[in-house]
């Protein structure tokens, strides 16, 4: 049909989260590896506003706006790039997890990083 299908959506919000995280210092692979924290999604959400077309060139806007207790909060906008036009909002909220999958306090270090990343990505 010519439009990206709706699970999409879900992988930009993902590529979206991740650069946010590496811009802010926090890449997912130096988490898990050297910090031992891993955060698996515990909800997701999307309003679809309009149809990604084929080979179209998206922007994703990624804001974190809660890092709290055990639980961090991203917020997206999918745009087309040529026209800005909004395609898609959405959310994610991740738990902070250990090794052993057990949720565990955000650690300090890594809150304050994320602290200052609360802007558009």
């Amino acid at each position: 049909m010519g439009v990206a299908h709706h699970t999409h959506y879900f992988v930009w919000f993902e590529l979206g989260r991740t650069e946010l995280m590496r811009e802010a210092g926090c890449a997912y692979g130096a988490l898990e590896d050297d910090e031992a924290v891993f955060f698996p999604v515990v909800e997701a959400a999307a309003a679809f506003k309009a149809s990604a077309r084929y080979d179209e060139t998206l922007e994703i806007d990624t804001r974190l706006t809660a890092a709290e207790g055990v639980r961090v909060r991203f917020e997206y906008e999918v745009r087309g790039a040529a026209d800005g036009r909004l395609l898609a909002t959405g959310h994610t909220v991740h738990a902070c997890c250990g090794r052993d999958g057990r949720p565990m306090r955000l650690p300090a270090s890594l809150r304050e990083r994320l602290g200052g990343s609360g802007e558009d990505r």
